[in-house]
């Protein structure tokens, strides 16, 4: 590995060259994560059979208020160190001293922030967890550096084995402290003992120190280039989260709790599948810059990929919800189960609709991502408004109108590469087809054959005939597809 973090950006790279690159980096955060993210979702199931949906609407609340703070840590100069083709040394050391002063002023100013933020939610506990959550941006801007050269150069198994230990070191601090009756607290401490553990790993895997001193006029292009994308962000982040700000306000923590956990599960392909591509590919159309053919095939095939990950699974979680909810969680959680099974639909195209913000920032359009995300805060935002007034039902209904929202944004961005709607569809035709496909099997199955059978059978038939009809599918229909997802486990 070189450490010395001024190496030079590769400006250009043999096709062949940077597939095997990105393919490697899919194949060690895919399977890192997989094995992480068994052992941290077994724990996770358990500690929400403990905990009660206040505590989850208290951490809600919470998390709305740190995730939008944490958008201003580092004012997109993560996005500026990976993009930049001369980084050196010195450039970094003044970015990492910057970031590390931002967040030292966030973290003052959360602190005051709290009792304002609880008197929105009416909730004066919120205060409290505000202001111990917020210790993350710290341990976060000091792992900066060394996180993202280690995406800079790709070397993604490092930051997938990072993230993944630290996520399971989080997991069992949480279930710990939970079996110990911390309520809310043991997932704030759970969060803070994950940022802890991935920072000190990703210094293991990139040792890194700045050099100590600082000159603004060395980072001013880039923080012009950062905020740009910071603010893309903010309104990013704001459109994805103004469902629980507008929850937490009108229904209350209770419904807010079973909400959250709802958004929670319906995001795990968005959040442990679609991640991982996302990750690998702005890096990737980094590099591709100057071919713009090399770019469109793989800008499709990113996308194809994704799809053929996350469709099954996002509308696997919908077949499967009425009888994994109790199962899983307990039928205290029942009111979970009609927003999950919408909220999963409505993650199938949500995941392809994520790999569009990294090509965009990749070319250095980060306006394009602006603009299509206050459409998407607008349309949502009223859509929350309104669906909210009907209860914990009505803001699930309230995502049906992202499909519309999904087809005139993805437009702006196909414009940037040269491609149509006509021709990202039909590049998706199979994916849509396997899935319609399974879920037809599934259904039938369940009505012919597992109706009458107790909920692990009615879970584990259901997602086992689910797996068969999606593989056979592309074994008939897509051989080609079959035969490169085949290759990629295989490399």
């Amino acid at each position: 590995m070189n450490n010395e973090s001024g190496s030079s950006k590769e400006t250009a790279l043999p096709e062949k060259s940077l597939r095997r690159r990105v393919l490697e980096g899919v194949f060690w955060l895919s399977v890192v994560k997989v094995f992480g993210q068994v052992f941290s979702w077994v724990i996770t199931v358990y500690v929400i059979r403990i905990l009660s949906p206040n505590d989850y609407g208290l951490m809600a609340m919470a998390g709305v208020y740190v995730g939008f703070i944490t958008l201003f840590s580092e004012l997109g100069l993560n996005a500026a160190v990976i993009q930049k083709k001369d980084l050196n040394r010195e450039d970094l050391s003044n970015i990492a001293w910057a970031v590390l002063s931002i967040n030292l002023a966030l973290f003052a100013l959360s602190f005051f922030l709290a009792p304002l933020v609880a008197a929105f939610y009416s909730e004066p506990r919120v205060a409290d967890v505000i202001r111990v959550a917020s210790i993350i941006l710290i341990f976060r801007s000091l792992g900066f550096a060394p996180s993202n050269m280690l995406v800079r150069e790709l070397m993604l198994n490092r930051t997938s084995q990072a993230e993944i230990i630290g996520n399971a070191s989080g997991a069992l601090a949480t279930l710990l402290l939970a079996m110990k009756g911390y309520g809310v607290w043991s997932l704030v401490l759970g969060s803070i003992v994950i940022e802890i553990v991935r920072t000190l790993f990703c210094f293991l895997f990139y040792p890194w120190k700045p050099e100590f001193s600082f000159s603004f006029s060395r980072v001013k292009e880039m923080v012009y280039f950062g905020s740009k994308v910071a603010v893309s962000r903010l309104i990013w982040y704001l459109s994805s989260n103004i469902d629980l700000l507008i929850a937490g306000k009108i229904l209350g923590k209770t419904q807010l709790g079973y909400y959250a956990i709802a958004l929670q599960f319906a995001l795990i392909p968005l959040d442990k599948m679609v991640s991982i591509m996302s990750r690998v590919a702005f890096p990737a159309f980094s590099m591709m810059q100057g071919d713009p053919a090399l770019l469109r095939r793989s800008y499709l095939k990113f996308v194809n990929f994704v799809a053929f990950a996350s469709f099954p699974a996002c509308w696997g979680l919908f077949l499967i919800a009425e009888s994994a909810v109790p199962l899983f969680l307990s039928e205290r959680w029942l009111p979970v189960i009609l927003p999950l099974q919408i909220l999963s639909t409505v993650t199938a195209l949500r995941a392809v609709h994520t790999m569009n913000t990294p090509l965009e920032v990749a070319v250095g359009r980060p306006d394009i991502t602006i603009r299509n995300s206050l459409i998407n805060l607008s349309a949502l935002a009223l859509s929350f408004y309104v669906g909210s007034s009907y209860g914990l039902e009505g803001l699930a209904y309230s995502w049906l109108v992202f499909p519309v929202v999904f087809v005139i944004t993805t437009s702006f961005t196909l414009k940037l590469i040269g491609l149509t709607l006509a021709a990202y569809f039909r590049e998706l035709r199979h994916p849509f087809l396997g899935t319609g496909f399974m879920v037809l099997a599934v259904l039938l199955g369940q009505r012919l054959f597992l109706i009458n059978h107790g909920l692990v059978t009615h879970v584990v038939g259901s997602v086992a005939l689910g797996l068969v009809s999606y593989i056979l599918y592309y074994a008939i229909f897509n051989r080609e597809m079959f035969r490169e997802a085949r290759n990629l486990l295989r490399r």
